[in-house]
């Protein structure tokens, strides 16, 4: 059996690693100008990344889902990865969710709207004025 403190330890080692790829990620992705988008991609990734499920043959040990579910497939079949792969699926679907929600709840800008403008610089020197001039 596993010794618990080398199961913890794992643990620690695979969400420090599965976070800081995640912020790697979002780091590589916010170029993009579509917001929703981009909230659809963080999530998809961190769900791929950070859900777990439980080991089909030791069910008090847990495994990350999309590891899981790639290991059962190729050792004991689809059946046996069924349970690993509806959790992924289902964060996939909820990373969709969660994008299209915020995307249609949040306000939406007119076209016709004013937006400020910066203003260009001039080759002019503008002096100050002052009150009695």
């Amino acid at each position: 059996m596993i010794d618990a403190n080398d199961y913890a330890l794992a643990w620690q080692v695979y969400l420090g690693t599965g976070l800081a790829a995640s912020l790697f990620w979002v780091l590589l992705i916010r170029a993009y100008r579509l917001t929703a988008l981009k909230l659809w991609a963080s999530l998809a990734v961190i769900s791929l990344l950070l859900l777990p499920c439980r080991h089909p043959e030791a069910m008090e040990l847990w495994m990350p889902a999309t590891i899981g579910a790639a290991l059962s497939l190729m050792t004991g079949g689809l059946e046996s990865a069924m349970e690993a792969m509806i959790i992924v699926a289902a964060g996939q679907i909820m990373a969709v969710v969660i994008a299209l929600t915020w995307r249609l709840t949040r306000p939406r800008r007119r076209a016709g709207a004013e937006q400020p403008q910066a203003q260009a610089p001039s080759d002019k020197r503008i002096e100050p004025k002052f009150g009695g001039q």
